[in-house]
This record gives structure tokens, C-alpha cells and sequence, in this order.
């Protein structure tokens, strides 16, 4: 009972109890995160684009061109830093290439859409990366934090009041560290 801290919980405990929340919290969490993903990265709708000016700044092309000349033909201008820019010829609309059936309009509307054109299955995609992350490292934290707090409370190093901080901090250093 010597391994064990004031509250009757070994540290294997506290690593088996801290590793279960870090998967009950990654199984709840990943769909949020897979909609927050797919909603930031969507690309700019082809409507609001072509038609606010206020965000062209420099908006040219040449008539010369051949492959805007051609009837039914886009451009697509992306250089990985700006939004991409979508251009079609004599005002016409740009080609069902563009047309994206999964265009989100909030979280909700994210969610309904995966679920009816990925199925439910992909809101948990990457599901696995996440849990070899989060797991250990939530279940090093916690039983570090309190196995420090015990430590320094027991041995009169600290305070009381600074114990959790210092026991925080060095146990966030440790796990950040491994």
C-alpha cells in the first residue's frame, strides 16, 4: 500500500482510469473534429466568389487566351496560400466539375451530409491516430500530476497552494518530453 497515494488509488489505477477518459473523450470528440475540418477547409462557394467583387483585387486575364476562349471551359488559380480562384469566360457558369454536392452552411448541415453521402463510419475517421496520441499521453499526465502533488504536499517541498502548479507544470513537461 506504499505505491499508493492518499486516496487509495495506485498508480496503475490512476494510468488505466486517465487512459479509459482519454478514449470516452476521443469517441465523442472526433466527430467534431472531423466536421470542423471539413468546414474549414471547403473551398469558397463559386457564387459568392464570382460575384463580390471586394474580393479581386487584381483580377486580369487575357481574351487571347485559348483555353478561356473555349466554350464551357474554368480556370483554376490556386497557389496554396490564397483561396483558390475560380474564372469562366463570358459570365457563363463554371462546369459540374466545380459543382460540389457537399458544400456545408454549419455544423449540422456538416454532419447530416457526411452521414448521407460518406456514411456514418467517417466521422470517426481518424479515430486511430487520435487515440495513439491522446491516450498515453493523457494517461502519463494525469498519474505524473498526481503522484508529483502527493509527493510535494507529503514532503512539505511546496505550499499547498503552489503544489498542483508546480506538480502541473513539471508533469506537463515530462509528458510534452516522452
Amino acid at each position: 500500500m506504499d505505491d499508493q497515494d492518499p486516496g487509495g488509488i495506485s498508480p496503475l489505477q490512476q494510468m488505466v482510469a486517465s487512459g479509459a477518459g482519454a478514449v470516452v473523450t476521443s469517441l465523442f470528440m472526433t466527430p467534431l473534429d472531423v466536421v470542423k475540418v471539413r468546414l474549414q477547409s471547403q473551398r469558397p462557394s463559386a457564387t459568392s466568389e464570382l460575384t463580390t467583387p471586394s474580393r479581386f483585387w487584381s483580377l486580369s486575364y487575357t481574351k487571347s487566351s485559348s483555353a478561356l476562349q473555349s466554350p464551357g471551359k474554368c480556370l483554376l488559380y490556386c497557389n496554396g496560400v490564397l483561396e483558390p480562384l475560380y474564372l469562366c469566360p463570358n459570365g457563363t457558369r463554371c462546369a459540374t466539375w466545380f459543382q460540389d454536392p457537399t458544400r456545408f452552411t454549419g455544423t449540422l448541415d456538416a454532419f447530416v451530409k457526411i452521414v448521407r453521402h460518406e456514411g456514418t463510419r467517417t466521422l470517426w475517421s481518424g479515430l486511430p491516430a487520435t487515440l495513439v496520441m491522446t491516450v498515453p499521453a493523457t494517461a502519463i499526465y494525469f498519474t505524473a500530476y498526481d503522484q508529483l502533488k502527493a509527493f510535494l504536499c507529503g514532503q512539505s517541498l511546496t505550499s499547498d497552494l503552489y503544489a498542483p502548479m508546480v506538480a502541473g507544470a513539471l508533469a506537463r513537461m515530462g509528458t510534452v518530453t516522452v
